[in-house]
């Protein structure tokens, strides 16, 4: 990644989470100045009333799905801690920019297209593709010129094009930005129900973020900056739960708990914790989010079925994704969660005393739950042999 693109994502995504805290800016003993942004920022945090500041983000439960459907929201969401994904897009939620752009439409007075700076991700991941192609036909074209020139067969007009080739290359390998070029709108039947038939010709927004019920939960639980219909933290727990299992009587061992225990964890370790069911396993790590590098490791959640005392675990499976996962060059990591016993379970979560604190009882049930990791890797006989 060139300088320039790494400077404007730490702007885009400078922040690893979505909440706002009163230590933006650095308080330097020395520098006077720092003493008055400190206190700003600390005043603007806490106590000024911003639409902007502690605001909390509506999440709607719809058919057993999480939704956010606010645009403002979607954005900050994805920005800052890369929550949730566009049901229309690939995973940043870019559907609207992307029809905009593509329509060519009129949206705030401005004209908008390819050719205004309003790139998706999607068009830049096509063009990258597309430039990869070309760079690895030049590149095969150059290396069969080489070849032929240390056979001594090669004519004037093929080494004046090696030189060529050899050229472009360089200045390909050096280039910092991805060429998207305009294309000719081209109007759908199916865009005639998108696009406003008024003066200004804007698009409806038909895309919404759909939330994992373990970034629902942990959203309200470690931040408390969204709200699920109104209902309380112990309420949104139970019907996140009843999504696995509609029993009425919760257990520890419930899928939802478990997935959440290895979501939290790592989460708390500084990941970024995205879903990994295109690998084939539960989640996906990232040291900063996908916009930055590829994922390093791909999780799955181990859990046995200790009330009938067999194991669920299907080894060709688990081969088969540790083929996967080696072939994209990504470590596979199997997570044991050890549950506590339901008795214990039960005393925590059933505590109705007057004292009683949901944020405190989660972190108390949460706690007795035990994570450790192993590192699964293929032996490969051919270059371990002595």
């Amino acid at each position: 990644m060139g300088k320039k693109n790494s400077r404007l994502l730490n702007k885009i995504y400078n922040k690893p989470l979505p909440i706002d805290v009163a230590v933006n800016v650095a308080l330097v003993l020395t520098n006077p100045i720092s003493w008055f942004e400190y206190a700003w920022n600390l005043v603007r945090v806490n106590f000024w009333n911003s639409p902007d500041v502690n605001k909390r983000i509506e999440v709607v439960y719809e058919d057993g799905v999480f939704k956010v459907v606010d645009a403002d929201s979607m954005v900050k969401l994805w920005r800052q801690g890369f929550f949730g994904k566009g049901v229309l897009s690939r995973s940043e939620p870019t559907w609207y920019a992307r029809t905009v752009a593509r329509l060519n439409v009129v949206e705030d007075g401005k004209q908008s297209g390819n050719g205004g700076g309003n790139v998706a991700m999607e068009d830049i991941t096509k063009s990258r593709r597309m430039e990869r192609i070309e760079f690895k036909r030049q590149r095969q074209r150059l290396q069969d010129l080489q070849l032929k020139q240390r056979k001594g067969v090669i004519s004037d007009e093929e080494v004046v094009e090696m030189s060529k080739l050899d050229e472009q290359l360089v200045e390909f390998r050096k280039k910092d930005f991805v060429n998207v070029e305009e294309t000719e709108v081209v109007m759908r039947d199916e865009d005639a129900d998108i696009v406003i038939d008024d003066e200004t010709g804007s698009v409806v927004q038909l895309e919404y973020m759909q939330l994992q019920a373990v970034e629902v939960f942990f959203l309200q639980f470690a931040f408390n900056n969204i709200n699920v219909d109104n209902v309380s933290l112990k309420q949104l727990f139970i019907n996140c739960c009843q999504q696995y299992d509609s029993s009425p009587t919760i257990k520890s061992n419930n899928k939802f708990i478990i997935s959440y225990i290895v979501y939290h964890y790592f989460r708390s370790k500084g990941w970024c914790v995205r879903s990994g069911i295109k690998f084939g396993t539960d989640y996906l790590l990232y040291k900063r989010g996908p916009p930055f590098s590829h994922a390093e490791f791909c999780v799955s959640v181990m859990q046995d079925d200790y009330e009938q005392g067999v194991s669920g675990y299907d080894w060709f499976q688990i081969c088969a994704k540790a083929r996967v996962i080696g072939s994209v060059k990504k470590n596979f990591v199997q997570v044991y969660v050890e549950a506590p016993l339901q008795k214990e379970f039960n005393e925590v979560f059933s505590n109705t005393s007057d004292d009683f604190d949901e944020g405190l009882m989660f972190k108390l049930l949460l706690s007795k739950y035990k994570v450790s990791e192993v590192l699964y890797r293929r032996w490969n006989p051919s270059r371990t042999r002595d």
